[in-house]
């Protein structure tokens, strides 16, 4: 699918990037931008902005950037054409496409006959679960869980038949790819090749869909003790476990209004808590939390509360998410609940508000880690040695060093030791790690950048941000003395724009063909420092690139004939040596 020009313009000039960044990212204005916590990397302050009458992106912390579309893609690790077609459907635009390379066409195809044959198959199951007889083992099961007729339809639970060629007999029946749902991860071959056979047998289905309401892949549990207990779908090209959290497409609005979320680690906690009125919560697919996931969760909510059980296996899930949650900063609490219950159970037995009250006393990070270090090793001389050991590993992650301080003092006045020797263990802990780091990186200087490249990139934003000098950088040919090859590229389509559009920031961007001259286009559109006199500027940073180009071109060239003049061949060598490095240097940039 190739996606006309004109439609691209047609969308980018009708989005409202802040609109739809702020479904993602809590966006507060200030000034002119509005600025929100990265999603592309871990941060507690505010770097991400967003310009609403230029309608681009940028971050100053990673330096991601771009149009609306940039966004979309990047988010949700997506296509160009998937993004406009996103955007296309929230606005109401219709595309209509030409053809693109077979590459691309079969990816874009597989991903949505993917979809499809998904939502195929929640069809399946979610029937054979309505067709059962109420003391049909899966019936009893349900019930006895307490999962309302409601929660089934919203959720579209199902039930996988104990049959091994239920969804292989549906897909002949209905002449539907096999190969496909092999990608799927529904069916398996067998190892003689022989045929094919279910994945999912005699099990309660989970549609798992993703935040665009699609049906990314499926999770089945058992009913009795049989194991593996839950089994997930493989990773597919429209199944991403990283990214995926179970029941977010249904639990983001609530999350955003109640300022936090809860995360939980199954499918049925889940769905007791929902239906119990607890609704701002997602599950982990019972999977490991990763750093995409707490990203995506700090677009809707602020405050995360992890909700474990109170037995071995709990502790150690929570333990094992926690170093994630220090990295990206965000605000973090621990519920561990009563011994002998989990989530499902506690507000079956207590109801939503004895849940929510228990909530409000959830320990921080440091708190939990600190009851679980004394209960393992214990408050004698040598146990709290053990416990500081323990603990100084995770407080050096803690980016904020005031936040890290109040914590040293809470450890030191709990173990009874004196405050500098626990600062002083975290202190030298952090220096050997910091040591180790300095000598595996390359750190790249700023001197490294050259002062040209500097005035260079100063015509850029005067360009972007004030487009009626685009005239005059024309009439003058500057950029024929620009140094850096990589600068002169995006200059010549910065001037290829008509400076008098309205979106000529809009316009620029679409013209970049890769990530990389996007996010430096946001990120210089975004400077637009205002002088007196722009014309005044403009032309006195004109000035001084032709000026010191042809001053130095001029020096080389001359010492280059003169040393011909002399015959002194070796001079001659190392200064065409030293004019093939200058060019070489600004080449990189």
């Amino acid at each position: 699918m190739y996606i006309p020009e004109e439609k691209i313009s047609e969308i980018l000039n009708t989005s409202d990037i802040v609109d739809v960044i702020s479904e993602t990212v809590i966006l507060k204005k200030s000034g002119r931008n509005f600025f929100g916590l990265c999603p592309f990397h871990s941060e507690k302050t505010p770097s991400f902005s967003v310009n609403a009458s230029k309608q681009i992106f940028h971050c100053f912390g990673c330096t991601a950037g771009g149009n609306v579309l940039s966004f979309i893609m990047k988010y949700h690790g997506i296509t160009f054409p998937e993004a406009a077609k996103m955007l296309a459907r929230r606005y109401n635009i219709t595309i209509e496409t030409k053809e693109i390379d077979p590459a691309k066409r079969r990816e874009l195809h597989l991903k949505e006959g993917l979809f499809r044959l998904n939502k195929t198959v929640m069809g399946v199951y979610f029937d054979e679960l309505k067709n059962l007889n109420p003391g049909d083992k899966a019936s009893k099961y349900l019930k006895q869980r307490d999962i309302s007729e409601d929660i089934i339809q919203q959720f579209r639970l199902g039930f996988a038949p104990d049959n091994w060629e239920s969804i292989v007999k549906v897909l002949r029946d209905r002449k539907i790819s096999k190969n496909m749902a092999v990608q799927c991860g529904l069916i398996l071959e067998r190892k003689q090749k022989t045929g094919y056979y279910d994945r999912f047998r005699n099990r309660i289905m989970f549609p798992i869909f993703d935040v665009n309401m699609q049906v990314a892949g499926f999770g089945g549990r058992v009913m009795d003790d049989a194991m593996p207990k839950y089994m997930n779908s493989p990773e597919t090209p429209v199944y991403n476990k990283s990214r995926i959290l179970y029941g977010l497409h249904a639990a983001k609005q609530f999350c955003r209004q109640a300022g936090f979320v809860y995360i939980v680690e199954g499918y049925f906690d889940f769905l007791s808590l929902y239906q119990h009125g607890i609704k701002n919560t997602v599950a982990s697919l019972g999977t490991a939390l990763t750093p995409d996931h707490v990203r995506i969760l700090k677009g809707y909510a602020s405050r995360i509360v992890l909700v474990f059980d109170s037995d071995a296996a709990g502790i150690s899930a929570a333990k094992r998410s926690i170093k994630i949650f220090l990295k990206e900063g965000v605000d973090t609490r621990v519920l561990v609940l009563p011994e002998g219950d989990d989530p499902d159970s506690y507000v079956v037995k207590h109801g939503h508000e004895a849940f929510n009250e228990l909530a409000k006393n959830a320990k921080t990070i440091m708190q939990f880690l600190l009851q679980v270090s004394i209960d393992t090793h214990g408050l004698s001389v040598e146990g709290r040695i053990r416990i500081l050991d323990d603990m100084k590993q995770q407080l050096i992650l803690i980016q904020d060093s005031a936040l890290r301080s109040l914590y040293v003092k809470e450890l030191a006045e709990t173990l009874n030791i004196d405050e500098k020797a626990v600062l002083e263990k975290v202190r030298e802990l952090y220096l050997n790690r910091t040591a180790k780091r300095s000598s595996l990186i390359d750190e790249k200087k700023d001197d490294d950048k050259l002062e040209s490249d500097r005035r260079e990139e100063q015509m850029i934003s005067l360009m972007l941000n004030y487009p009626e000098i685009i005239d005059e950088i024309k009439n003058r040919e500057v950029l024929d003395y620009f140094y850096s090859e990589k600068l002169k590229r995006i200059a010549k389509k910065i001037i290829s724009v008509d400076p008098g559009k309205k979106a000529f920031i809009t316009d620029v961007m679409a013209r970049m063909e890769t990530n990389e001259d996007q996010e430096f286009i946001a990120s210089y559109a975004m400077n637009d420092s205002a002088s007196e006199d722009i014309r005044k500027t403009a032309l006195s940073l004109m000035n001084r690139i032709i000026r010191v180009r042809t001053k130095q071109e001029n020096t080389l060239n001359s010492k280059i004939i003169s040393a011909e003049k002399g015959c002194d061949s070796d001079l001659m060598d190392l200064l065409k040596q030293k004019q093939a490095e200058i060019q070489q240097l600004h080449d990189r940039f």
